[in-house]
C-alpha cells in the first residue's frame, strides 16, 4: 500500500469499484423492472439501451472517490458510511446537471434514483468486505511481506510503531538487529533482536524468510550501512532506507534521481503531478464553460461602465502569480479613472494599517456600479482569462498587486508557492473583513492541505459566499 506497493493495490480496489458499480448499475436496473408493473409505470426500456449510462458514470463515481481519499494512503481510516453516501450523491447530482445540459431526455428518473441508493450501499459493503479480508489475511499470515528492521532501539521502535499503522500494507517485522551488537533478551514493540548489523548476511541466507530490510539509522552512521546494502543487492532482498536528514515543517519530501544522480528533495508546495495536472484541466474546462456562459453578460456590463463612468470597462494591473512572476491581472473597472494614483493621499484611513496591503470600506475611488459589481463579485470574470492563459486558477491564493506583494516578508512568502486563484479560502471566510494575519494563515493553510477534494469544496462554497456578499467592499 506504501511507496510502490500503493500503485498496485489502489489499481486492485480501482477495479474491484468498478466491477461493484456495475453490479449496482444492474441492480437498479433490475429493481426498476420490478417495479415498473406494480406503479403502473410503463414498460422499461432492455437493458443495452441504457448500458451507455455507465460511460459518464464509471468515470465519474471512481473520479469522486479518488478525490475524497478513496484510494489515499488512510483509506481504511475513513468512514466508509460517509465516503459512499458522499461519493454517490454528489455523483448523481454532477451526472443529472451533465444530462440536463447535454438535453438527455431518454432516461429513467427512478433509475438514477436506485442507482444512486445501490452504489451507496454497495460501496460501503464492498470496502467493509475488504478490510475484513485484509485483516483475516494478515492474522492468518498470509499476503505478508515479511520485513527486517536495522538500527538502533529508538529509531527501530519508531518505524516499527509506523508500519503497524497501515495493516493493509501487509508488511511483518519479523525481527530487528542492533547496530553494534545483539541483545537477544531486548524486545522492541513486541519484536525480538536477532543479531547485529554483522549478522545481516547470514539472516538473510537462513530459513527465515526476509522480503525487504529496512534501515532505521542516525545519520552519523549512515557510512556503516554499505556492506549491508550490498549483501541486500546480492541475495535479491528489497532495502530501504529512513533518511534522517533535517526536515522542514511542511515542505514534502521527494527522492528522484536526476542527470545520472540521486537527489532527496524538499518541495514547499503539492508534489503529486497527476493531482496537479487534473486541476490545470478543471481549470481550463471551468474557464472555457463559465466564459462561454457570461460573455453576454460581460459585453452588457461593460457597456454600463463605459455608459456610467469615463473610461475603459478593464482595468488591467500588474500582480504577483506562482513564486512571484509577474503578469497583468484583468478585471471590470470599479473605480474611476486614475485611482491608483490617488491611493497615497487615502493611505491614512487603510483599515489594515499594520498590514501591506490596502483595504478601505467606503473607498471614495468606487463608482456606483462598481460597488455593485463588487458586492456580487462580478467584477472578478474577466479573470477567467487569466485562468485560460495559466497565470492563474480557478482556486488558489489571492494574487496580490507587485508593490503590495513585494512587502510580503518571511513565512508567509510561502502562499506564492501555488498558482493564484479567483476564489480560495480567504474568500469564502469573510474576504475583505478577515485580519491580515488570519488572511495570510489561510492562504497557507490552502498550500499545505491543498487538494482536488478542497478545490471543489471552496468552489461549492464560494457560491454561497457570493449570494451572501459577506466581506465584499
Amino acid at each position: 500500500m506504501l511507496g510502490k506497493r500503493r500503485v498496485g493495490w489502489a489499481l486492485r480496489l480501482l477495479a474491484l469499484d468498478a466491477t461493484t458499480l456495475a453490479g449496482c448499475f444492474l441492480l437498479a436496473y433490475g429493481l426498476r423492472r420490478v417495479l415498473a408493473g406494480p406503479f403502473g409505470r410503463e414498460t422499461t426500456t432492455p437493458l443495452l439501451w441504457n448500458l451507455w449510462l455507465l460511460g459518464p458514470i464509471l468515470p465519474l463515481w471512481l473520479g469522486l472517490l479518488a478525490l475524497l481519499g478513496g484510494y489515499g494512503v488512510r483509506w481504511l481510516d475513513r468512514s466508509r458510511a460517509r465516503l459512499a453516501g458522499q461519493v454517490s450523491v454528489i455523483g448523481v447530482l454532477l451526472l443529472t446537471t451533465v444530462l440536463f445540459l447535454a438535453r438527455v431526455e431518454e432516461i429513467y428518473r427512478s433509475l438514477l434514483v436506485f442507482f444512486t441508493a445501490a452504489s451507496a450501499v454497495g460501496l460501503w459493503a464492498e470496502r467493509r468486505l475488504v478490510q475484513g479480508w485484509l485483516l483475516r489475511r494478515r492474522r492468518d499470515g498470509r499476503w505478508l511481506r515479511h520485513a527486517l528492521v536495522v538500527g538502533p532501539e529508538a529509531g527501530v521502535a519508531r518505524l516499527i510503531r509506523a508500519l503497524e499503522q497501515y495493516p493493509e500494507a501487509g508488511w511483518a517485522v519479523v525481527g530487528w538487529v542492533g547496530m553494534d551488537g545483539p541483545e537477544p533478551e531486548r524486545g522492541v514493540e513486541g519484536v525480538r533482536c536477532l543479531g547485529a548489523l554483522s549478522d545481516l548476511p547470514d539472516l538473510l541466507q537462513g530459513q527465515r524468510v526476509v522480503d525487504e530490510v529496512f534501515f532505521a539509522v542516525p545519520r552519523d552512521r549512515l557510512d556503516e550501512l554499505a556492506d549491508a546494502l550490498q549483501a541486500c543487492e546480492h541475495l535479491g532482498v528489497e532495502a530501504r532506507v529512513q533518511v534522517d536528514l533535517y526536515r522542514p515543517a511542511h515542505a514534502r519530501p521527494f527522492v528522484e534521481e536526476l542527470f545520472g544522480l540521486p537527489f532527496y528533495g524538499f518541495s514547499p508546495h503539492p508534489t503529486r503531478e497527476w493531482a496537479l495536472f487534473l486541476k490545470r484541466l478543471g481549470d481550463l474546462g471551468g474557464a472555457v464553460v463559465l466564459l462561454g456562459a457570461t460573455l453576454p453578460l460581460l459585453v452588457l456590463i461593460g457597456l454600463g461602465i463605459r455608459a456610467a463612468s469615463p473610461g475603459p470597462a478593464l482595468f488591467r494591473q500588474e500582480r504577483a502569480g506562482l513564486r512571484g512572476r509577474r503578469f497583468t491581472m484583468l478585471k471590470l473597472r470599479t473605480m474611476v479613472v486614475g485611482a491608483e494614483e490617488r491611493r497615497a493621499e487615502l493611505e491614512p484611513l487603510n483599515e489594515m494599517m499594520a498590514a501591506p496591503v490596502f483595504k478601505m470600506r467606503d473607498d471614495p475611488r468606487v463608482t456606483p456600479l462598481g460597488r455593485v459589481l463588487r458586492r456580487t463579485s462580478l467584477d472578478e470574470l474577466p479573470q477567467l482569462w487569466n485562468v485560460l492563459t495559466g497565470d492563474m486558477s480557478l482556486v488558489g491564493p489571492r494574487p496580490l498587486p507587485v508593490y503590495e506583494a513585494s512587502r510580503i516578508k518571511g513565512a508567509q512568502r510561502r502562499r506564492f508557492a501555488m498558482r493564484p486563484g479567483i476564489t480560495g479560502l480567504w474568500q469564502v471566510s469573510g474576504r475583505s473583513s478577515v485580519e491580515f494575519a488570519e488572511w495570510m494563515r489561510l492562504d497557507l493553510e490552502y498550500v499545505d492541505r491543498w487538494s482536488l477534494g478542497l478545490d471543489l469544496r471552496i468552489l461549492a462554497q464560494t457560491i454561497a459566499a457570493v449570494l451572501r456578499g459577506r466581506g465584499a467592499y
